[in-house]
């Protein structure tokens, strides 16, 4: 060790433990972490040592002081293994060594300072917990609510701009987090019923499903339990063909385009009709449904005079639930 004399962390280190990380310290200063380690020569060897061991014997403090300047503070996730980079592997597959775990318990002490991570993970063998995350898209799957809903009610609400990957205050999500768990976005919605986004806003604006929560004119919330409302009074098996043969049919949407006309026109007409719809068991939601071409004719009859009756069918079929303004 060059006749430098260590403190009492050092002297409880073996003495290959200590050449090693040494060695390793030195090669991550003179040609970084993430540089090639190959073809050191002995004497390149030998100075990385001498480098190792300056900062081994200042003690702990020290060694985190050289990881700050090393590898630096992390972002978020487990980037803390590339940032060790070379130097990762060379503890990594040592952590089960005993005479290995002070320097390592060292390293994932620092790791749990500068690094963020969700929850406790095992850093070279040790238990650690890292920095709590602070970006919007770990708060919101920690606390189980849905990032782009979140991002619309900070912005409605708070003026806030965020994306995924922006700091937020963890305390203002912490206390949307109860009202927004499981509250789904127009997109989200959409998939929920089984159809397209056009669709929903067009079954919105005919007044057959009402968004809980409207923002503005285009940000809206819904929770599940009035979708599935929504999907019990439409697809209730009394609105359902019962049939064992196979019909010819086509699907709501389908038809609906086909006639030039909105899904929800040919919901409330079918419904005055009095005509059943088809179930197809392969699908979900409003897109298992279809019309039978034997009932498109008084489909299409009804569809004529839809204009007249448009605001008395509405107003009859109607299941949306109370349009909330604002996440209270």
């Amino acid at each position: 060790m060059g006749g430098m004399h260590a403190d009492r962390w050092i002297d409880d280190l073996q003495l290959d433990v200590i050449i090693h990380t040494a060695e390793v310290f030195g090669a991550m200063t003179s040609r970084g972490p993430n540089a090639s380690w190959q073809d050191i020569s002995p004497d390149e060897r030998r100075q990385h040592g001498c480098v190792g061991a300056d900062v081994l014997t200042k003690g702990p403090a020290a060694v985190k002081d050289f990881l700050h300047d090393q590898i630096g503070r992390g972002r978020h996730g487990n980037d803390y293994r590339k940032a060790f980079g070379k130097a990762f592997d060379q503890f990594y597959f040592r952590k089960d060594q005993s005479a290995y775990r002070p320097i390592c318990e060292v390293m994932a002490e620092y790791v749990g300072e500068n690094f963020r991570f969700t929850g406790q993970e095992k850093v070279f063998g040790i238990l650690t917990r890292g920095i709590q995350p602070t970006t919007l898209r770990s708060l919101c799957k920690q606390h189980g609510i849905g990032t782009k809903i979140t991002s619309l009610v900070l912005k409605a609400q708070y003026d806030i701009r965020a994306g995924e990957s922006h700091v937020v205050d963890p305390a203002l999500i912490a206390e949307l987090a109860p009202k927004l768990r499981d509250l789904l976005n127009a997109q989200d919605a959409g998939r929920h019923l089984g159809i397209c986004v056009e669709v929903l806003r067009t079954l919105i604006a005919d007044q057959l499903l009402l968004p809980d929560f409207r923002f503005n004119n285009r940000m809206m919330g819904f929770r599940p339990e009035t979708l599935d409302a929504f999907l019990g009074t439409w697809m209730a098996p009394t609105k359902i063909r019962k049939t064992g043969r196979k019909v010819a049919c086509k699907p709501l949407t389908i038809f609906a385009r086909a006639h030039r006309t909105r899904t929800s026109h040919v919901l409330l007409t079918a419904d005055a009709a009095e005509v059943n719809f088809t179930y197809d068991r392969r699908k979900q939601g409003l897109g298992a449904l279809g019309i039978a071409e034997k009932d498109s004719a008084a489909v299409l009859e009804r569809l004529r005079i839809f204009p007249r009756n448009r605001a008395a069918l509405a107003s009859i079929a109607s299941t949306g639930l109370k349009n909330h303004g604002k996440i209270q």
